[in-house]
């Protein structure tokens, strides 16, 4: 006499499933652990030396061109005798305030040079971990996160910095100018301004 087991096969498509998640879960993991391995190198004092390089690129730069423009500023200066007069001072104080300021530009550029670099790191590893998290596969990820972190650390490329004080002796040259006509106006009896307390526009205004 023979006796069969009774009642329906064991359905084991949940645990299947649930030890096919687990696998998925860990080479996501791996995958996720190769992107931050590639990545360690971007720390903040990878990002604060990258805004130091900017800095040291651009700095000796305007340095030099500042160094000529007070050179020509002294010899107009000393040109037209002004150089220890209240105005010569006063240019020379002016034009020590525009290069403060053109360093000010420069160290502002840098950071905003390396807080963008920084934005483009985190969305690059955003953008790996959303790839791994749908592929699930770890190999494919380093190789991923190896070529996108190179390509971040590849040193920047730096425009020239142009003339920088070209716009200082312009405007000073457009004062000078200026003060010159109304010095002649003057002398012929023909005054630039109105009075002094006038109220109205740039208008000359015939004695």
């Amino acid at each position: 006499m023979c006796v069969f087991g009774g009642g329906a096969p064991r359905d084991n498509s949940a645990e299947e499933a649930r030890r096919r998640e687990e696998e998925r879960q860990g080479r996501i993991t791996q995958g996720r652990e190769a992107i931050d391995s590639a990545f360690a190198a971007f720390t903040p004092d990878y990002f604060s030396d990258y805004e130091s390089d900017y800095l040291g690129y651009y700095d000796p730069l305007l340095g030099d061109q500042a160094a000529d423009a007070r050179r020509r500023l002294t010899l107009e200066l000393a040109r037209t005798g002004n150089l220890t007069s209240s105005a010569g001072i006063r240019r020379l104080q002016e034009l020590q305030e525009f290069e403060d300021q053109q360093r000010g530009q420069i160290a502002s550029r840098a950071a905003d040079a390396a807080t963008d670099l920084r934005n483009q790191v985190e969305m690059a590893r955003g953008d790996l971990y959303s790839l791994n998290t749908t592929a699930a596969d770890p190999g494919s990820a380093a190789a991923n996160a190896a070529r996108r972190s190179e390509s971040l650390m590849t040193p920047p490329t730096y425009s020239p910095l142009g003339d920088v004080f070209g716009n200082f002796f312009t405007n000073l040259g457009n004062y000078e100018s200026a003060r010159d006509r109304r010095s002649i106006d003057q002398r012929s009896g023909t005054q630039l301004f109105l009075p002094s307390g006038g109220q109205g526009g740039s208008g000359r205004v015939v004695n």
